[in-house]
Parts: C-alpha cells; sequence; structure tokens
C-alpha cells in the first residue's frame, strides 16, 4: 500500500468539513526558509516584541528552522474572507480571527490522527491583548506562532505552488501551515 496516499486519504477525510480555499502537500524541502526573515519582522511587523507569540519570546531562528525539519510533512492550507475593504484593518483582522480559529481546529484534527504536529499561522489573536513580558501566556498550548517567525518565505512558498492570493480588492486571503509526520 502507499504510504503517501494513506495520509493524504485520511486528510482529506476531514479537511473538507472546513471552509478553506486551497490546500496543498509539501516535503519540508520545498519550503523556503531563510534567517533574514527575521530581520523584517524585528523591523516591520507591529507584533515584534509584543506577543508570546513572536520574536523575542520564542526561540531562536535556528531553533524554530530546526523544529520545522523534525517532521518529514507540511500541509499548507489558504482561506479567504469578503471585507468591505482589504485596506480597513480591523476588518481584516475579524476576518484573520476566524481563520486562526480554523486553524486551531485543523491542528486538532491533525493531533488525532497524526499525534505531535506543529501549526503555524498569521499570528496568535486569543486573547485581545497578550500578556507579553509582564506575565505568562495565558494560552501557551493553544498558541499559534507565526509563519515568519519560523523563517519561512510564505508568499514565495506559496508562489512556488500556485496558490492563488489575488482575489480582488475586497477579498483578503490568509495561510497557515501544519508540519506532521505519518
Amino acid at each position: 500500500m502507499n504510504v503517501e496516499k494513506d495520509y493524504k486519504d485520511i486528510i482529506e477525510g476531514f479537511i473538507y468539513d472546513y471552509p478553506i480555499c486551497e490546500f496543498f502537500y509539501l516535503g519540508r524541502d520545498e519550503l523556503i526558509f531563510s534567517d533574514k526573515v527575521r530581520t523584517i519582522c524585528e523591523h516591520e511587523c507591529p507584533h515584534h516584541s509584543k506577543s508570546w507569540a513572536c520574536p523575542p519570546a520564542i526561540a531562536s531562528i535556528e531553533h524554530c528552522i530546526k523544529e520545522c525539519e523534525s517532521f518529514d510533512h507540511v500541509f499548507l492550507f489558504t482561506s479567504v474572507a469578503e471585507v468591505p475593504d482589504n485596506m480597513d484593518f480591523a476588518a481584516c483582522l475579524e476576518a484573520k480571527q476566524d481563520h486562526e480559529q480554523m486553524t486551531l481546529a485543523i491542528r486538532k484534527r491533525f493531533e488525532e490522527h497524526f499525534g505531535k504536529v506543529l501549526a503555524l499561522s498569521t499570528g496568535c489573536m486569543l486573547c485581545d491583548e497578550c500578556a507579553y513580558p509582564d506575565m505568562p501566556c495565558r494560552h501557551p498550548e493553544q498558541r499559534l506562532s507565526t509563519i515568519e517567525s519560523h523563517g519561512i518565505l510564505i508568499l514565495e512558498t506559496a508562489s512556488r505552488l500556485g496558490a492563488s492570493f489575488d482575489c480582488g480588492n475586497n477579498i483578503v486571503t490568509y495561510l497557515s501551515l501544519v508540519f506532521f509526520n505519518d
């Protein structure tokens, strides 16, 4: 029996329960890693130094890349949401919350079938305001770190796969990754 088909059959047995737009199966070697992504996080992301799910609160870039490399398979999925204007930050954040909740649910399904997994997404949104750095994370087992915090050039990776991003001015696209072994 083809082992590769087995895990795809398992995933496709539950993934259609979720409103995802596209999904792709990757080997970890198909991801594009760069330690330079952390520099972008540090200089351009408003969550840097403000969240337990982002640098510098998470492990070193070398550790994060090594963690990703400990898994054989990667499942990339996207969701889309219609917003009044994709430049409306509040509307995009609300849509992002739906994607993050779906990512948590999908991570749970992967754990049920494959044991330990690593899920990365657009960033943790479990709390209205993160406790970082004054108090411990309120939800460490549910927290989702960002894809970029793990050194992954996600837009380049997804573009190589043929993922759709430009769906119009009123549509935003979100991506998540689930790393797993079969």
